[in-house]
């Protein structure tokens, strides 16, 4: 009975959500159209704080001291499920924007906001094509110092709540920038949804905006220990 209930909750909250982001994204799309800079701000952070209210989800955000107005950071969140870049616009209190593999610009709907709301893409495969990426990703994130960027480092989501290895990607593109980087911790998250499933819980999530972390100083040789650095500051919280 329960699990019916469940599931029954979650078709709503999936039908209910998917329509107010269709609408949403429509507007969004307009506005850009006019490049409405602080009414997008504003109406991107009402769309993404309206969902995850309908999602049940109620978030308690702390370490807002942590982040200096008007300073530019590369921000590092835990990647838990499918809800988290509408947990973090609705959150995080500065202006920003989040990093995003290459091939979801193509995606509709999904990409066609995403290009308007001015993510960076990367292609995060190995080689050459992806130091490429991340070299024009460093240079969009300069020529843009009024706003922070978003990287997922763990690259996908958690399968077991547990945080995930790191990818050296987003470390390489702090090095290009030289900005500090900010962890961004979800607590919470995958109790309202995980991997491999479309079922939604009502909840609560702690989202925890830690001190910034220096970059200066680190190189490609040390980049491990920049890494392990980063990642104490989650396994503090997440384990």
């Amino acid at each position: 009975m329960k699990k019916a209930v469940a599931a029954a909750r979650s078709l709503l909250i999936w039908t209910v959500g998917w329509t107010w982001f269709s609408l949403g994204a429509l507007v969004l799309l307009l506005i850009g159209i006019f490049r409405a800079g602080a009414l997008f701000e504003t109406w991107l952070k009402w769309v993404c704080r309206s969902l995850v209210w309908i999602c049940g989800i109620r978030v308690t955000v702390s370490g807002r001291e942590n982040v200096a107005p008007g300073r530019q950071y590369l921000l590092m969140m835990n990647h838990v499920n499918i809800l988290d870049g509408f947990v973090f616009y609705r959150s995080f209190p500065g202006k920003a924007r989040g990093i995003e593999e290459e091939s979801h610009f193509g995606w509709p709907v999904y990409g066609w906001v995403i290009r308007r709301m001015g993510q960076v893409p990367v292609n995060r495969r190995s080689g050459a094509r992806a130091i490429e990426s991340l070299r024009r990703a460093a240079e969009l994130i300069r020529d843009r110092g009024d706003m922070s960027f978003m990287v997922l480092p763990e690259g996908t989501r958690t399968r077991d709540g547990r945080l995930g290895a790191f990818k050296k990607g987003g470390f390489l593109l702090a090095l290009e920038t030289g900005l500090e980087i900010l962890p961004l911790v979800q607590k919470g998250a995958y109790a309202v949804n995980r991997r491999g499933s479309l079922l939604i819980r009502p909840g609560r999530v702690e989202f925890v905006i830690e001190k910034p972390i220096a970059t200066a100083g680190c190189t490609r040789e040390n980049l491990g220990e920049l890494m392990e650095k980063v990642r104490s500051v989650f396994l503090d919280h997440v384990e």
